[in-house]
């Protein structure tokens, strides 16, 4: 009796449930996550070498000693600490392109309040600038957390927020930045737009290598201090992440998701929708 009383309800539930399954992954056919041109996790044992995890090649130079550290309090495994020298960085050899986006994972060791300026990332070149940090020069934009960018015209946008109310000391935050200089720039920190601008005539021209902290090698824009932080989770884009995409990887683009392993990636974008 109970054999025949369960099988007739088993069967048509097994049925609901593969059907329900195939319709959420048909409805997802297509909607793939963005691949990052340069995605730093920063794991690996190979002392001067920040492996390229996106599989581009885009392997950074680790400069000045900056070591590996353990980021378990914050976002992910193994993160670089980098020390407020203007010697100690992170150099790889990539052309920003347009469009695109920049993001990362950032412990600094200083208060938004504090004096002086100091330098996260940095595309700057000989023409134009282009750059992530507290102020925009010494003695120049000292109290804001910006993205800096300059258009082949040579006019500059600056899109940013207070410091002080931004930034605090120890404490993790999510660092964003999108272009498209046929439409607009956007600046994100943990997960929110807080700043946008329009208007740019041109994308300009990049030659030098980015930087992750400090900024001695190039001084057109000159800081007092590099990044003095630690860094996780560095990712470069060639197109613009929307706000949702850019929420979905500060949960999602987690250091022991293995290039060969998007569907993994893929699978926990899915779950959160």
């Amino acid at each position: 009796m109970f054999n025949v009383t369960i099988q007739p309800i088993y069967k048509p539930l097994t049925f609901v449930v593969i059907f329900v399954f195939g319709l959420l992954m048909l409805s997802h056919i297509g909607d793939t996550a963005p691949e990052p041109e340069v995605w730093f996790s920063f794991t690996g044992n190979k002392a001067a070498v920040a492996e390229d995890a996106s599989g581009n090649g885009n392997d950074g130079r680790i400069v000045g000693n900056a070591k590996r550290v353990k980021s378990k309090e914050g976002p992910y495994g193994m993160g670089i600490e980098l020390s407020k020298a203007l010697d100690q960085y992170i150099e790889f050899d990539y052309e920003m392109t347009d469009p695109g986006t920049v993001l990362f994972w950032f412990k600094p060791h200083w208060n938004g309040g504090d004096a002086g300026t100091f330098r996260i990332f940095d595309a700057n070149n000989a023409v134009v600038f282009f750059s992530i940090g507290k102020g925009a020069v010494i003695g120049e934009r000292e109290n804001e957390f910006h993205f800096a960018v300059e258009d082949a015209p040579d006019t500059d946008y600056y899109l940013a927020a207070q410091a002080a109310d931004v930034v605090k000391k120890d404490k993790w935050m999510h660092v964003a930045a999108t272009w498209d200089f046929g439409g607009s720039a956007f600046f994100y920190l943990d997960g929110e737009e807080i700043a946008t601008a329009k208007g740019f005539a041109g994308f300009p021209k990049f030659h030098e290598s980015p930087r992750i902290g400090g900024n001695n090698k190039f001084k057109y824009r000159a800081t007092t201090a590099g990044a003095h932080g630690v860094i996780d989770e560095f990712a470069i884009y060639s197109e613009v992440l929307s706000q949702k995409d850019i929420q979905k990887d500060m949960e999602f683009l987690v250091s022991d998701v293995k290039p060969e392993g998007k569907i993994a990636m893929t699978w926990g974008r899915l779950k959160s929708e």
